[in-house]
Parts: structure tokens; sequence; C-alpha cells
């Protein structure tokens, strides 16, 4: 009789109720783990530029196999590391995440932060710095799913704090792990989980494994870009040209050169995959979120620029480290069960130099000190307005933003709005400023001259109202600020292009066609991980649909 009830119950649930059939098709099977990889200052013409020196199982896998859209770009103008990767997982831009910057002024407080700073939560092994997710003001994705799921962990880590932190998000419960250049070791603080195994990650996989390492050369000269421009910087420790020599401990350059070679980068993704393991991710049928912040590429783009060897020949490394890594992936989690979606949280203009002394056309490039622009600027307001106790007139000096010094205005008598009015016409006619408005101007969607409705939401995208000052400009393209030799953070489009790939379980081969946004990210895999977000810049890129579901129809028997 046993028998025959359980054959019953197994008619009438797998024939009798198409419900259920119904919705295990249209409902797919969730991943087990999504690893969202940031290349930093990775720009989005370096796959065109650079697959023909890539394998088959790297980024050129991704290529193939997965989804990827070569148009995508950042809707906004802070184009630097903390704003970006605050997009990345988050999809808001520093109007709703606060993030304007690396280090704003917070009018509420009064302070001048770092993006991650927070002095309650010392970091572990130097607790004279604090770190966490404090000031951003938007949950990621991580955050969401993890309310949803209890069960889902969260691990993150970078070389970088701030691309390993505003990845994470807020929920303390996450492992959060980035390296520390004080103690030479992958660190935390006191605002997250302490992974009881964080010692042994250190004493496995130590810093100093690559000493006396030598970066050479992989790509034949009669193909690769010139290695003797001398407009690019020095390698630490060494000179412009290869080969590299990482050094040894002890020496002065030798932390530096190592996370500034492709050794910095399998150092670690090779932490990366003993963070894992140790977090068990994956190993259950509750999706987990990693987050991995490649910093190593932005480091060396800042020396030798966007089209040096340097950069050519990192990505040729960075390629083969991302193929392991997948392989790795297929052996621990299953090809179908993980997916990686691959990211960058700004791209980089070309060195000012190099495209003066070596372009084929003439082109208005340079650079902005900040220190001459406002002594300038001071000059001339007081010339104007007068000199009210040598007090001055920019309270906080924070591209592409200023806010002005509301004691020395209302000493002046003058309104904030003519000061404003005077400071952007001033502004404008600095050698290499494009254009400066008042902030409220935008914030009333009024377009500037001269700027188009695109640009003007870029603006708007970055405005928030504790964060922002009541100037914002723009500088001339291929103007930089500062000494670097390459650098970035404005709204034109080497700093905005960036690359977007999806690859993994249920991702079909294509290419996205039209333009996508970093910002798209978070609404994709929600749709995928089938949880709600709301009041996000980004758009479902519906990469997997829900196949339609076929009901038999049963015949009528016809009568004879």
């Amino acid at each position: 009789m046993l028998k025959i009830y359980i054959a019953l119950c197994c008619f009438f649930v797998l024939t009798l109720n198409p419900l259920i059939q119904a919705q295990s098709k249209s409902n797919p099977k969730l991943p087990k783990a999504v690893i969202v990889i940031s290349y930093d200052q990775m720009r989005g013409d370096y796959p065109e530029n650079f697959s023909r020196f890539w394998g088959n199982k790297g980024f050129n896998r991704i290529i193939k196999e997965g989804a990827y859209s070569p148009l995508c770009h950042f809707n906004h103008v802070s184009n630097m590391t903390c704003p970006g990767h605050a997009v990345l997982l988050t999809g808001s831009y520093p109007s709703l995440t606060g993030i304007v910057s690396n280090d704003f002024f917070d009018s509420p407080s009064g302070c001048v932060c770092y993006c991650t700073e927070d002095k309650k939560h010392p970091v572990k092994g130097n607790p004279s710095i604090g770190r966490s997710p404090e000031l951003l003001k938007q949950l990621t994705l991580g955050d969401v799913l993890q309310k949803k799921h209890l069960k889902s962990k969260g691990l993150a880590i970078g070389l970088k704090d701030r691309s390993a932190i505003l990845m994470a998000g807020r929920n303390p419960q996450n492992t959060v792990l980035w390296f520390d250049w004080k103690t030479q070791n992958f660190t935390t603080s006191s605002y997250y989980t302490q992974p009881n195994w964080l010692d042994d990650l250190n004493k496995s996989l130590p810093y100093t494994a690559y000493a006396g390492k030598v970066w050479r050369t992989i790509i034949p000269d009669s193909i690769s870009y010139e290695d003797s421009i001398n407009v690019e910087g020095n390698f630490p420790g060494g000179n412009v040209t290869f080969p590299h020599e990482i050094g040894v401990p002890g020496q002065q350059h030798y932390t530096e050169a190592m996370l500034t070679s492709p050794f910095g980068i399998s150092y670690l993704f090779e932490s990366a995959k003993f963070a894992m393991k140790n977090n068990e991710i994956g190993k259950d049928e509750i999706t987990d979120i990693v987050s991995i912040g490649v910093s190593t590429t932005d480091y060396l783009g800042h020396t030798f620029g966007p089209n040096s060897r340097e950069i050519q020949e990192l990505y040729v490394h960075a390629d083969s480290i991302l193929g392991d890594f997948l392989d790795h992936l297929d052996r621990t989690i299953g090809k179908q069960h993980y997916i990686v979606v691959i990211a960058s949280d700004h791209g980089v203009a070309p060195i000012p130099e190099y495209i003066t002394r070596f372009g084929k056309v003439p082109v208005d490039a340079g650079r902005i000190y900040e220190k001459p622009l406002l002594d300038s600027i001071e000059k001339e307001m007081n010339r104007r307005c007068g000199n009210f106790q040598n007090r001055k007139w920019i309270k906080v000096f924070e591209p592409p933003s200023i806010f002005l010094n509301d004691t020395t205005i209302y000493n002046s008598g003058y309104e904030t709005a003519m000061i404003a009015d005077t400071m952007c016409m001033l502004l404008s006619k600095f050698e290499g400023i494009e254009s400066a408005v008042p902030t409220s101007m935008i914030q009333q969607g009024r377009i500037p001259q001269g700027w188009t409705k695109e640009l003007l939401e870029m603006y708007r995208n970055d405005i928030h109202p504790d964060r922002t000052g009541e100037i914002m400009f723009m500088v001339k393209p291929y103007w930089l600020f500062g000494s670097k030799p390459a650098n970035h953070g404005t709204p034109y489009d080497y700093d905005t292009h960036v690359p977007l790939m999806f690859f993994g379980g249920g991702i079909s081969p294509m290419q996205i066609l039209g333009k996508t946004d970093p910002a798209d990210i978070v609404p994709t895999l929600a749709h995928i991980l089938q949880v709600k977000i709301q009041h996000r810049h980004g758009k479902d890129l519906e990469l997997i649909k829900a196949e339609p579901v076929k009901t038999k129809v049963k015949k009528k028997k016809s009568i004879r």
C-alpha cells in the first residue's frame, strides 16, 4: 500500500500540476557565486587594442563566450577611484551614493574626508587610521541580496581599501580585505567580521614571495609600443625601460614595485582564491557575492600612460592570470554555477606631453597646477571685491566643484550668487579651463552655453547637496591637474569609456548593442538573482530571459 501511495503522489505532482512545471522552467537555477572584477583605470578601448596579444582563456574567452559591451560609458564627471567603485555595485551615481570624489568636503560635519575614512573603526595592525563604508549612502547589491538571503556570503578583496569597501557595501558581516602599506599585509577594520584565517593568508602568501623577481617583456618588439618615451615616469626604484627589477624587501621601493608589476596582480588573485576557499564561496545553493579590486593597472597607468609598452605588457599578464582564475572557478564552483563581471572604475587620459610631441596632428593639451590657479583667482577676487582681512574666497577646492567661503562673502556685503558668477567668469579665462558655472544653474536643469543635455545630466549625477560646492567647472580636453604623467577625472570619452563583460552560467554569447553604463551592472544582476532593487541610475540589460513555458493541450476526443 505504501508503494502505491508514493506512486500516486508522484503522479499528481509531476503530471497533474503544470503550475509547478511552469515555475521550475521560468525560474532558472540561481548562480552559486557572482564575482565582480574591477580593473582600475582599464580603458574601454583596451580590449580592441590588446586582444591580439591575449590568449583564449582570459578576456578573449569572456568576450567570445559571454556578453560584451564595447560602448560602456560612465554617466558622470568625477571619474575617480572612489566614485567609480561606488557606482559598480550600487548602480547609483554620486548624487545618491554621496561618494563625489576620493577626498571631499562634507558640509554638515565640516570635515574634509577620505571616501572610506571612519576613525571609529581602526584598521587591524594600523590603528592610527580607521576605515568603513560609513560615508556611502546607498546599499550595494550584496547588501540587498544578504537582506533577502541571510546565508548569502559577501567577500571583497583589493589592493586599495576604497575598491574593496565601496564594492562590498554596508553589511558588517562581510569579509572585506585590502593591502595595508604599513603592515605589508592584507588587513581589515573593526567594522567588519574578523576572519580567523587572515593570519594564515598572510603567512601562506606573503608579499615578500616576489623578492628578486624581474619583469621582462613578452610581446615582440616589432608589434609593441615603443619602450623609451621620455615623457613617461620611472618604474619604482628603476628606470623607464624594460626589464624592471622588483628588488627585495627592505629596499624602499620593493612594495611599490611589486604592486605596480604583474606580480601584484598574481599576489591579489592568489589571495582571492585563498579567501574564497576559506569563506566557502559557492559551496551551497545560496548566491554569494565576491568583488576583486585590481589596482596594479592604475598604479602603472599613472606612471606610464595608456600609450606605453608597460601597459601593453601588463595586460598580457593580466589576461593570463584571469584565464587561470576562470579555470579555478570551473574546477571549484562549476562552469554553469558562477557569473563573472568585468568592469572598471574609470579610464585615463593620454600623457599631455606625449600627444603634443608625438601626436600626428597638433593638439591643445597641457597641465593645470592647483596652487597657481587658486592664487590667481584669490588675487583677482580681492582686486574686484575687496580684501577682507586676508580671508580666502575659496573654502574648499574639490574638482570638479568649488566651495565658497561663507564668512568672506558675508563680510563683503555681496550676494553669494554674484560672487559665484564672478568667480565662474574668472575660472573660464584661466588656461586649460573649458567652463565654470554655478551649481544652482545645473540643479535647475538650465543648460549652460556650449553644453549639451548629455553633459548637463553627467554633472547633475555628480551633485550631492552636502558634498558639492557652489561652483562646478570643467577642464579642456587633454588638460590634466597635477604632475602625474597620466591622470583622469573628466567627462571626456577617454575617462568615461570602460569595458563591460558578463560571463557564466545562463548568459548567452552576444555583443550588447548600443551604449551601456556601469550603473547597469546592478539592475542586470538583480534581475538574474531575483531581488528587487530600487532608486538606481542603471537599467536591466536583460541578459537572461525566462524561456516561454510550453503546456500540452489535450486533444478532445472526436465522436465518430
